[in-house]
């Protein structure tokens, strides 16, 4: 039976759900402050940070009409639940509702976004298809394979991401990580902008993607967008990943390249619980 939307939504939101499960995993181990949590129950998927120079982690994914009678239970788990992210994919009526009823307001949507490898031949595509950035095709993009180039690599998403130290910390590390395959773009021979992928069972996830601020607006990562696709493609992924800020070019960019976003509905507890 052909796979639906909703089978390739669940995929994805998974395989992303993995990923995040794989950073906290490596905030751990790099001793970063705080506890670190990442679990399954009774159809929500949750993650947990205590540090608060971490608390945009602590989200909880897969609230539908079934799984929200679980969600008090969970959120007895965190300090605040006023500190956490609730996500509902496509709530019904009858869910925001009940996510209302329980002191939840809307906040700003947290897309995904996915690809089947299929839909757009990677031998094929041109580096900028239609109406994406011109230039792209003047970037070389390589593989990380050596230590000096991860090093660079790593420096490159700290200056493309300009984020506040704590949150520097969290992103090398994950990215330090073995699962990851890091790219490196270049032009000119200066490397200017990088980006990340793992693979997750079938599914490829992309993320930690940044360009020095010079490289911006110039192709560097709708190139290195295409190369990824070309390398989920080699490898047999069946589904491509990724999730990016509503609104944000990085956005744009996966769209542009065909991807289907779901922009799905975020909430988060401006009051006190209102039980019931």
């Amino acid at each position: 039976m052909q796979d639906s939307v909703g089978d390739f939504v669940n995929d994805a939101e998974l395989s992303l759900f993995e990923r995040r499960t794989m950073s906290l995993e490596a905030a751990s181990a790099a001793g970063l402050p705080g506890q670190f949590a990442s679990f399954s129950q009774s159809g929500l998927r949750v993650t947990r940070a205590t540090d608060g120079d971490f608390g945009f982690l602590n989200t909880v994914e897969g609230v539908t009409e079934e799984s929200i009678e679980f969600l008090p239970e969970v959120l007895a788990r965190f300090a605040s639940p006023r500190d956490i992210t609730v996500v509902a994919t496509t709530p019904s009526q009858a869910l925001v509702a009940q996510l209302r009823g329980r002191g939840f307001t809307p906040t700003p949507n947290r897309p995904v976004a996915f690809l089947r490898p299929g839909a757009v031949d990677p031998d094929e595509a041109p580096d900028h298809p239609s109406g994406l950035t011109p230039g792209a095709d003047r970037w070389r993009i390589h593989e990380v394979s050596t230590a000096h180039d991860h090093a660079l690599f790593l420096d490159l998403l700290d200056s493309g991401y300009g984020a506040v130290q704590a949150v520097s910390a969290l992103i090398r590390a994950e990215h330090a990580v073995p699962e990851i395959r890091p790219f490196i773009a270049s032009r000119d021979g200066r490397a200017q902008a990088a980006a990340a992928m793992s693979l997750h069972g079938t599914v490829a996830v992309l993320g930690g993607a940044a360009s020095l601020p010079t490289a911006r607006g110039t192709g560097a990562q709708t190139a290195l967008l295409a190369h990824r696709l070309r390398v989920a493609h080699a490898l047999g992924a069946s589904l491509v990943a990724a999730s990016a800020a509503a609104g944000s070019p990085s956005l744009r960019n996966l769209a542009r390249l065909g991807f289907t976003i779901v922009n799905r509905t975020a909430w988060v507890r401006a009051a006190a619980p209102i039980i019931g």
